[in-house]
């Protein structure tokens, strides 16, 4: 498995993590490892470790949420598949609605960059935002601990209309299907049917690319929480961790996710 330069940091930025966090991270890089290697003879448990490896992804970042006692933290299901499965859509989800909100108010940020940085004697991510109307970067401390308000009346935007996109409509049937999909791969990949043993066919390389990427973004989300954990609670996460406990709320209705199907 070939990894940036960007993400070779991240690797190595894991080492600065503690307990769990570091655990589930690190263990989320090994199994994307263990299913690049196994990848050309054993197709079905290297896609299975291209799951784990983004479950193992996003309970790093459950823990990251717990372990600083974000309101409503305690109400993640570390042993719940959907609660994981869930977590990349939305997150993804959240990005394409603050690009959303970006290009519909004259886009007065240009694209963020991510960097490595040291903070707190650690590895830490920051992010970097250019304020096009005064040719300035904004460097926000901690780096989602930020709100923006309206110039002419002073009033502060939290971002509801973004989050509710990502647990009601169309978005809510992304995430919906994401979790489905998941859910039943890992079901066709270890049980035979009627119609006999798993067989998988396709583009496994393209494929753990993929898990590749999804399992960083997780993780530099986390390196954007944790490393920061002596500046308090970053308005924005919480807001984000809302948004997904309400779209929880709506998967389980759904019956996707009945009581004690956790492993």
């Amino acid at each position: 498995m070939e990894l940036t330069p960007f993400e070779k940091t991240t690797k190595e930025a894991l080492e600065d993590c503690k307990g769990a966090i570091k655990h589930c991270a690190k263990n989320a890089i090994h199994h994307l490892e263990k299913a690049w290697v196994i990848a050309d003879i054993d197709l079905e448990m290297a896609i299975f470790r291209g799951i784990t490896a983004e479950e193992e992804a996003a309970s790093c970042l459950f823990y990251t949420l717990k372990n600083q006692k974000y309101k409503n933290s305690n109400k993640l299901k570390f042993k719940e598949h959907t609660y994981k499965q869930a977590l990349l859509p939305y997150i993804r989800s959240v990005i394409h609605n603050l690009t959303e909100f970006n290009e519909h108010n004259n886009k007065p940020f240009g694209s963020p960059i991510l960097r490595h940085i040291e903070h707190n004697n650690r590895k830490a991510i920051s992010i970097h935002l250019k304020v096009n109307a005064i040719n300035m970067v904004m460097t926000p401390t901690p780096p989602l601990h930020f709100n923006i308000s309206d110039k002419e009346s002073g009033q502060i935007l939290t971002f509801e209309n973004s989050f509710k996109k990502t647990y009601q409509g169309e978005q809510f049937s992304t995430a919906l299907k994401y979790a489905k999909h998941i859910a039943g791969e890992r079901n066709r990949l270890l049980y035979a049917n009627t119609r006999g043993r798993p067989e998988i066919s396709g583009d496994i390389k393209g494929y753990l690319e993929a898990k590749k990427s999804n399992v960083f973004l997780l993780l530099h989300v986390m390196l954007l929480i944790d490393p920061w954990i002596n500046e308090g609670h970053s308005a924005f996460v919480q807001q984000a961790l809302d948004g997904f406990l309400l779209l929880l709320e709506k998967i389980q209705e759904s019956e996707l996710c009945p009581p004690g199907n956790g492993t």
